[in-house]
């Protein structure tokens, strides 16, 4: 069961969000899905660590996640402990990337990694992010998610950041490329501010 709790077109910094949404399914959560916090940094650095070391995902310093902290979602579990994350790389007002998609390895198969990825794309809808493209060594995860193919040729923008840390020493993985058009139209979810029991629940709309 996940709770979902976003900020949604708001600004980095912005005082008040011009929208809260949750959303809740029972009345004790196991994990919340929610845009990351400041404090979130570190947490986030020991989770993409440990696959940049295997080869699996590009390294990142924690001055780089910390910068761009308002750009990833996370899965926290019941004590607020980050168990996945991931985040939005935008390269144009209409083009973004799902990158840094890590699960913690105690918590695999519990789908998410798939709440990240969902978390990151209402992000993008939030910024009308309309091109949504992923890069993986398997093929089901972002097939499972209504992803397509592609050629990685499709992102130029891509390649020449490839080519710059390949000159920097960092080892590039050939990985599979996929691609998501997530369009105008989507519903935002229901607004929920407590769970009190299945049958019974305080709303908030602002």
């Amino acid at each position: 069961m996940f709770i979902y709790t976003f900020l949604v077109h708001n600004l980095p910094g912005a005082a008040i969000p011009a929208l809260k949404f949750s959303r809740a399914d029972s009345t004790s959560f196991k994990t919340m899905v929610r845009r990351a916090a400041r404090a979130d940094a570190g947490s986030i650095l020991e989770l993409v660590s440990q696959y940049a070391a295997q080869g699996l995902m590009l390294p990142r310093t924690l001055e780089q996640i910390a910068s761009r902290i308002e750009n990833y979602v996370v899965v926290a579990d019941a004590g607020g402990r980050v168990i996945a994350c991931a985040a939005l790389e935008e390269y144009s007002p209409s083009l973004a990337e799902v990158s840094s998609v890590a699960v913690a390895p105690s918590h695999h198969g519990q789908g998410l990694g798939s709440q990240v990825v969902l978390g990151v794309e209402r992000l993008a809808r939030a910024r009308d992010i309309e091109e949504l493209f992923a890069l993986s060594l398997t093929d089901h995860f972002f097939l499972s998610l209504s992803y397509k193919p592609t050629p990685i040729a499709r992102y130029p923008e891509k390649l020449a950041r490839y080519d710059t840390l390949s000159k920097s020493g960092v080892e590039i993985v050939p990985k599979r490329c996929f691609q998501k058009t997530l369009g105008k139209a989507w519903s935002a979810p229901r607004l929920v501010e407590q769970v009190v029991t299945p049958s019974r629940r305080k709303r908030r709309v602002g």
